[in-house]
């Protein structure tokens, strides 16, 4: 029996490893190959907690003069489909499904698996997923544009990640609009604007380390 194949992807910046050590290295099925990918800036020494991914980079954060915050998070994004897309292409296969998250959600590892492993089954058991994205919350409407609030986790097909990474390039080359909600807004007008199907989720989850605190990793 072939396994299904997901990959999960890291992105922006790196603010604790506890995720890394409790969530992702323990996640295993005798079913699913687990590929993981991380994109993340170059401000940091100790790399050695990612050795465990297929594809990983550092980024020079002066590789560029970048726009805010959200341009960064959108520019990582870009980068880890482009690492996804090329071993697939590479290999001759598809992606089943794609998560990609900011590395210091934690994710209780059953919870997250029992997902995981209901969508690679539906995705064959039923009609295809085809565009299909799973994020924390609905979108809504804000000062006129389309707003998420949960901006941290994302999931869907392999297709729908190829999609949504377009959305550096869209926004921040082409100098669009976006609405004064950062990434917020960025998520949202993606899903949106490329017509992807949202299915809300809710896999339980925390913050373990605050963006308002200062980093652990150094």
């Amino acid at each position: 029996m072939n396994k299904k194949r997901i990959a999960i992807c890291f992105f922006g910046q790196t603010r604790t490893f506890q995720t890394i050590e409790e969530t992702y290295k323990n996640l295993s099925h005798d079913n699913i190959q687990f590929d993981f990918y991380v994109s993340t800036w170059d401000d940091f020494k100790n790399k050695e907690k990612f050795d465990f991914c297929t594809g990983k980079e550092f980024i020079d954060p002066n590789i560029k003069e970048f726009k805010n915050n959200t341009e960064r998070a959108s520019y990582t994004i870009h980068r880890l489909n482009i690492m996804k897309s090329t071993k697939e292409v590479k290999e001759n296969f598809i992606y089943d499904y794609v998560m990609w998250v900011r590395s210091e959600i934690y994710f209780e590892s059953k919870p997250l698996l029992e997902f995981l492993q209901s969508k690679v089954h539906n995705s064959h058991k039923h009609k295809p997923l085809e565009l299909e994205i799973n994020t924390h919350g609905d979108i809504e409407d804000r000062d006129g544009h389309p707003y998420l609030a949960g901006d941290y986790y994302f999931l869907g097909t392999s297709v729908a990640f190829d999609l949504y990474a377009t959305g550096w390039k869209y926004y921040f080359l082409n100098h669009n609009e976006q609405g004064k909600h950062g990434g917020h807004n960025f998520h949202a007008d993606t899903i949106v604007r490329n017509n992807l199907d949202l299915v809300p989720v809710n896999i339980p989850h925390r913050f373990q380390f605050s963006k308002l605190h200062k980093r652990e990793v150094k």
